[in-house]
């Protein structure tokens, strides 16, 4: 039986193997042949057109002037290749493969509505000069999906249409992954690298540069984008909205959106803004018609507009409903406006763990008559001297801020450049952040709580105070009962040692300085539930969970 199960797959590995055809490109070849590497297709849409579903397509180096439509079918079309016969291994940067469009149609046009099995990929061409680099036709249609936009370069596509959304990548569908591509110099009203054309459902956006954007009508100027999904380790750079107005706009980098129809959640993380620029709000980011964002470890640095609101705007829809945004572990520095930094009207912020510095003004809120809307700031280092628990006002100490190194120094260890270096002195923002927040990510030691900005709890955070080691263990001191009732004794502990204790909210409930060896703290006035209890001896910081159960 088991014998006859694993013939079963084979014969199933080899059908799947087999169906799925090779097809050659060659725009070099005089004429175009049968699709061998031997006889290539002299143009892509040729290939296209001969492919059946889940075909590859592999494309040689050079420039082909066409407009290639992908309709009703999901082929992987691979750019790269060396061609004269040879198709084994892709090289994109050695075998630059262009396809050069026009103003009168996208570079490359898909078209799916209706159920199509298998994948769409497109890797390793230079898309250029077309009226959209690459437009995605079928949104409406739970078909239009698993699509990857993969290692291209798309560039000086789009036009200045101020109805146009996307010019360099004109998205819809679902399962779309647009990743580690090169999307610079694309003009559209909106959305000039990536705008919607439908909203997009669990899409993923990584790990690409979106440079040099340029939209003309009043909003988003690398990035137009709705629906559901996460936008993730990329760099904007140079990006800018509203050319056509110039005197107002909004979100030079990204504007988040929601219309009627459709409810908007994304996920922001590990990406770099920086250099991007609207004439009034949001410089960098604009959340807007009632959205919910979350922003985690985020760099948003050297922005510009004329108004507050120079790196975020949070808006309303205008209807009474504010748009939602959390924001944790992100650094925000180098924005100077005659208003503030991040300027929320009539929407709920929630910011933690996190820097602001050198903004000029860091914050500015106002309610616009909706009821629910309020900007909460904890655990935050803000020059602007925020209230708010945990907040605290001092020079965060950047590694290099003019160099964009947002780093925090530290003696004890400091990321750069793949390697750790002693600085002179410590940041105030090393074990800042919420007692209950996750630190696990961070490099030992780690004082058991959280950095405060875009580094803080991952692999690059600064090291606590320590020993001076590159590992310390736990202090040695216990701490008994626990569970406890109605009090508890921690020992032994140097004279002199601080001992903190913060609930799960944050809040610090008991604060001392021992004179003794042993010291007994009364639980007595506690709460049932879980408290963090924070020992401080010679620079550094060791915590422990501790549960009250009466």
């Amino acid at each position: 039986m088991k014998k006859t199960i694993l013939l079963i797959s084979f014969i199933v590995c080899c059908l799947a193997t087999f169906g799925q055809n090779q097809i050659c490109v060659d725009g070099s070849v005089s004429s175009s042949g049968n699709g061998s590497a031997s006889s290539p297709y002299k143009t892509i849409q040729a290939a296209v057109n001969a492919a059946a579903n889940g075909d590859i397509i592999k494309v040689a180096k050079g420039t082909y002037s066409e407009a290639v439509r992908i309709e009703q079918k999901k082929v992987q079309l691979l750019g790269g290749f060396a061609g004269s016969g040879n198709f084994n291994t892709a090289n994109p940067e050695a075998n630059v493969t262009i396809i050069n469009g026009t103003s009168a149609a996208p570079c490359i046009y898909i078209y799916i509505d209706v159920e199509i099995s298998g994948s769409l990929i497109i890797n390793g061409f230079t898309i250029r000069n077309g009226q959209r680099g690459i437009e995605f036709y079928g949104g409406w249609s739970v078909n239009l999906n698993n699509i990857t936009i993969e290692n291209n370069i798309i560039e000086n596509n789009g036009t200045q249409d101020l109805d146009q959304y996307g010019g360099g990548i004109g998205l819809a569908g679902t399962n779309v992954k647009i990743l580690n591509n090169l999307i610079r110099n694309n003009e559209a009203g909106k959305g000039a690298a990536i705008g919607v054309m439908d909203p997009p459902a669990n899409f993923l956006i990584e790990g690409n540069r979106i440079e040099n954007n340029k939209g003309y009508n009043d909003h988003a100027g690398g990035m137009a984008i709705n629906g559901t999904g996460t936008i993730t380790r990329n760099i904007f750079d140079g990006n800018v909205a509203s050319l056509y107005w110039k005197n107002y706009g909004w979100g030079g980098a990204i504007l988040i959106f929601a219309d009627s129809s459709t409810k908007t959640t994304v996920s922001l993380s590990y990406n770099t803004y920086r250099n991007n620029s609207a004439p009034s709000r949001g410089g960098a980011i604009f959340v807007d018609d009632g959205s919910t964002a979350t922003m985690e470890h985020e760099l948003i640095y050297n922005n510009k507009s004329a108004e507050s609101g120079s790196a975020i705007y949070v808006d309303d829809d205008g209807s009474g409903h504010g748009s939602t945004l959390n924001m944790n572990n992100c650094t925000v520095s180098g924005h100077s406006t005659d208003g503030a930094a991040m300027y929320v009207n009539g929407s709920v912020v929630q910011v933690e763990n996190s820097i602001f510095w050198n903004n000029g003004s860091d914050f500015q809120f106002v309610a616009n008559g909706v009821s629910q809307a309020k900007l909460t700031v904890t655990y935050t280092l803000t020059q602007q001297g925020y209230t708010g628990t945990g907040n605290i006002s001092s020079n965060p100490l950047f590694a290099d801020a003019a160099k964009g190194d947002f780093h925090v120094q530290s003696r004890n260890g400091r990321f750069s450049d793949g390697k750790w270096i002693n600085d002179s002195a410590n940041s105030p923002a090393i074990d800042a952040g919420n007692p209950t927040s996750d630190f696990s990510n961070e490099p030992e030691p780690n004082g058991g709580r959280v950095n405060l900005g875009c580094y803080g709890n991952t692999a690059e955070a600064s090291k606590s105070v320590g020993t001076g080691n590159d590992k310390i263990t736990q202090l040695p001191w216990t701490m008994s009962p626990n569970p406890a009732k109605e009090n508890i004794t921690i020992a032994p502990l140097p004279i002199g040692s601080s001992v903190n204790i913060f609930d799960l909210t944050g809040k610090k409930v008991y604060s001392s300085v021992v004179s003794n060896e042993q010291t007994t703290i009364s639980t007595a006035h506690f709460a049932n539930g879980v408290y963090f209890v924070q020992v401080t001896t010679n620079g550094i910081v060791d915590s422990r969970k501790l549960v009250v159960k009466k």
